[in-house]
């Protein structure tokens, strides 16, 4: 694993053909980039590095508040009735209307500033309710904080190709192309499960600095 510090070093070793840490103004914008680009992985796919669940006790809970650092769902929640996980299968909130007030169901309102919450249809009272989600990354907040991807090496190209695009060098492209491999390989190693089988996962493209 590697820390910010030594993904700009990388960085800076590239570039500007320096073995070291950026300075002042660089360094800044630098370790955005560097943050931007673990952001850019979060958003385009579902990563085990990102993956959390919250197990919570509920009565007659409906309405269920979430952890601050939750982006989204990555299975149905499920409860925990005479020893045995049932689903709760997510829908979109309009589709509610189509069902009865029986069915089991959840869905999600809110947003990042204000919080999220799982709503529960017809919730078994008095049961532990499992949700397994995607959180946000947690972020470099210093030069010794560790990268929290399983190979740092995409944020470094990523970074590089940032660099590259904002300084109009048609380079950017190749430095582009390089971390969306070392992606692919990242999301390839989540797609294996513990059988050796395959999952396919579909990926979110983006421009370098979308």
């Amino acid at each position: 694993m590697k820390t910010l510090s030594q993904i700009l070093t990388d960085v800076n070793a590239v570039l500007d053909l320096e073995a070291a840490e950026p300075t002042s103004d660089e360094l800044t914008l630098r370790k955005n980039y560097a943050n931007q680009a673990v952001w850019d992985a979060s958003e385009r796919m579902q990563l085990d590095e990102f993956k959390s669940e919250y197990l919570v006790c509920i009565s007659s809970n409906v309405t269920v508040p979430l952890p601050a650092n939750f982006r989204e769902l990555q299975e149905d929640p499920r409860l925990l009735i005479s020893s045995v996980w049932e689903s709760w299968p997510e829908v979109e909130v309009q589709e509610k209307f189509d069902k009865t007030t029986s069915e089991r169901y959840s869905y999600i309102l809110g947003n990042p500033a204000g919080g999220y919450y799982l709503i529960l249809n017809s919730p078994e009272s008095n049961c532990t309710l499992s949700i397994i989600y995607q959180r946000y990354p947690s972020g470099m907040a210093t030069l010794t904080d560790t990268c929290e991807l399983s190979d740092p090496t995409f944020v470094t190209r990523k970074v590089e190709s940032y660099i590259l695009y904002a300084r109009g060098d048609d380079k950017f492209q190749i430095a582009e192309s390089r971390a969306e491999n070392l992606l692919i390989n990242i999301a390839g190693k989540k797609m294996r499960t513990t059988g050796g089988q395959s999952q396919d996962t579909p990926m979110k493209f983006s421009h370098p600095l979308a």
